[in-house]
């Protein structure tokens, strides 16, 4: 049996596949981490801990269909005042691009929310400054020896009566301190992780292989999780699947694991027997 069957048969349990992913291995931690990262924006969100992350399905041999176009224009002038522009798009599939296992996990996280928001908004006019000085220390952000060229002002009052100026104060809501025993910090992500089996072990096959998944999957959508801002930015986060003792040698499972991770996508390292 080749390994790709053999890595199949192994991966198409949920349980299996789930081990590989479990947070309480750091190794297992860092590779939920990748997903996370390669499928959301979590700007707004520092991750604390990962409390689990349970594969709920595993489908097999899911093709993605790149989606090609062919465009055409065709134009003609009958006779000098009227002008008809045709311009023709038409959908051209292309070759599948297989996916060797589709996986849907629900990672749950503890997580520090940025509160964002303005607690208080202060608008008031400034119009009582009588020195440039003064009006620049109001105004650090302003250019304002290009705005005096620009409207031919050459006084402070030419200055004060040309326009209005209105300085807002903004106070930002202050977070509570963060306590990761709250429930309310729990939250739930969904992930679809879309693996690809590499044997023998190659590292520009794998990079390439998850790119092709990548870019076949961008019209898709992924949902959007509740009670927490954040965005959806990939539909499926990749994996590369090579076996376990397959590497050439002087070359580390963590280098390769670090390689993969640094271009979003997790490396999972499947025995040969």
């Amino acid at each position: 049996m080749a390994f790709r069957d053999r890595a199949l048969l192994a991966l198409s349990d949920p349980a299996a596949l789930g081990a590989l992913l479990s947070p309480a291995d750091a190794s297992g931690d860092q590779r939920v981490r990748t997903m996370l990262a390669a499928t959301y924006d979590l700007s707004a969100a520092r991750v604390d801990t990962v409390s689990s992350a349970r594969v709920r399905e595993v489908a097999l041999q899911r093709p993605l269909f790149l989606t090609g176009r062919q465009d055409g224009a065709w134009s003609q002038l009958v006779p000098s005042y009227t002008r008809t522009e045709v311009s023709l798009t038409v959908p051209a599939p292309a070759e599948p691009v297989w996916t060797d296992l589709l996986a849907g996990i629900d990672v749950t996280v503890v997580t520090e929310v940025d509160p964002a928001g303005a607690e208080a908004v202060l608008s008031r006019g400034f119009d009582d400054f009588a020195s440039f000085d003064e009006f620049r220390a109001r105004f650090a952000f302003f250019d304002l020896d290009a705005f005096l060229a620009e409207h031919d002002i050459s006084t402070v009052e030419e200055l004060r009566d040309a326009f209005d100026y209105v300085v807002t104060e903004v106070r930002l809501r202050t977070p509570a301190p963060f306590d990761p025993d709250d429930p309310a910090n729990t939250h739930l992500l969904p992930v679809t992780l879309a693996a690809v089996i590499v044997d023998p072990f190659d590292l520009t096959a794998g990079l390439r292989a998850t790119r092709l998944v990548r870019e076949a999957a961008r019209r898709l959508a992924g949902p959007s999780p509740a009670g927490i801002p954040t965005e959806v930015t990939e539909a499926y986060a990749t994996a590369v699947v090579v076996p376990a003792d397959g590497l050439p040698d002087g070359l580390a499972a963590a280098d390769v694991e670090r390689l993969y991770a640094a271009e979003g996508v997790i490396c999972l390292f499947v025995p040969v027997t």
